[in-house]
């Protein structure tokens, strides 16, 4: 097979999209030697780094200097040109990480990370705004098939589009292994004294996106200094559409001091952030999967958690689950892990367990697997 992708997504600074097409490939890279995988990238200031190209045993990457905004007009609104023309050969299939139908002459297969887009579309970031509301639904109906991150997802798509479950394939997203092994102790100190965090802290990893619920966050914390509790809130993660209403919140609720914005940093920086905190807190209004708990519960670090969409799938009993709407549900669960200790222990334990149970070998062989069938393969 000659397989095409858009490896623009982890093109820059990476969010959950470009994590997960990020992995998948370099594993793909990895396990199939036979076949040939054609990679395109496009912008007009940005070259993709050398680095980040997964070394495929036969594999050709394109990379263009062309306005994204022209490629994505073209490719998502007309329809041209195909992969196929810009490669100069026929491609057998192609995978979007989007729910975008990429143009080609061959089969597609489309990923679904969540429908947070269509289910509280003000929330949603620019590009699901522009792009994926309007032709999410074609795509996910046109293509040879969907690959869900989630069974919480799946269910998503049948329940709004009624679309056959055989068509959708659960691939569950991996986990680096650089999470598996604990940092060395000058590592996690260092990371404290740049940062000057004290001894307990929370930690948010993510971006400061609406769907994130950064804001309700802020009135949680509000609450436990209230209640005489000091730790800080250190968040991790590049700016986003929500970044002028969590900095507002901050300042009406006079926690300037107390919430930390780091920005963001490289997997090894968030990994020490990681071993260095006191609880984990993820207040997300939706989530397809949740990397970054998965990431937290590998290394150890108790995780208070949204109930909201696939987190609980996820965390199983190795987490602590809150209502993301209300700030005293919030401020109760991260409140009861600080002064628990049996119950951090436990948690760190399961925790460790439970990440153990996902890896970006398996996401990258279902994903192989449906490659094959959809080639008519054995």
């Amino acid at each position: 097979m000659r397989i095409g992708f858009d490896v623009r997504p982890f093109l820059r600074e990476e969010t959950g999209v470009g994590v997960y097409f990020r992995n998948l490939l370099w594993e793909l890279a990895r396990i199939d030697r036979e076949n040939e995988y054609v990679l395109f990238s496009a912008s007009w200031k940005d070259r993709f780094p050398a680095e980040k190209i997964p070394p495929f045993a036969k594999g050709r990457f394109i990379d263009k200097k062309w306005p994204v905004r022209a490629v994505d007009a073209l490719w998502y609104g007309r329809r041209r040109p195909t992969l196929d023309r810009i490669a100069g050969a026929k491609l057998d299939l192609t995978h979007s990480p989007t729910p975008l139908l990429l143009p080609t002459r061959g089969r597609t297969v489309v990923t679904a990370c969540d429908l947070f887009f269509l289910e509280e579309p003000d929330r949603a970031d620019r590009q699901a705004k522009i792009h994926f509301r309007t032709r999410a639904e074609r795509a996910f109906r046109e293509a040879d098939a969907v690959v869900a991150i989630s069974e919480h997802t799946k269910k998503a798509l049948r329940l709004r589009f009624g679309l056959d479950p055989g068509k959708i394939t659960v691939t569950p997203l991996g986990l680096n292994p650089l999470f598996r092994t604990p940092p060395p102790p000058e590592e996690v100190e260092a990371v404290r004294r740049r940062f000057a965090l004290p001894e307990a802290f929370l930690l948010f990893v993510g971006a400061s996106e609406p769907r994130k619920n950064l804001p309700v966050l802020i009135e949680a914390l509000s609450l436990l200094h209230g209640r005489g509790r000091r730790e800080p809130l250190a968040v991790v993660g590049r700016p986003g559409g929500d970044a002028a209403a969590v900095d507002r919140r901050v300042g009406e609720r006079g926690l300037r001091a107390a919430v930390r914005r780091l920005g963001y940093l490289s997997e090894g920086e968030v990994r020490a952030l990681y071993h260095a905190a006191s609880v984990f807190v993820f207040p997300s209004l939706s989530e397809g999967f949740g990397l970054p708990l998965l990431e937290a519960m590998a290394c150890g670090l108790p995780a208070a958690v949204s109930e909201a969409g696939a987190l609980p799938e996820i965390g199983g009993q190795a987490a602590v689950y809150f209502d993301p709407r209300s700030p005293e549900a919030i401020a109760g669960a991260v409140a009861r892990l600080l002064d628990d200790g049996g119950l951090r222990a436990a948690l760190q334990v399961r925790g460790r367990e439970r990440a153990g149970q996902f890896g970006w070998d398996r996401t990258a062989a279902r994903t192989l697997a449906l490659y094959r069938s959809l080639a008519g393969e054995a």
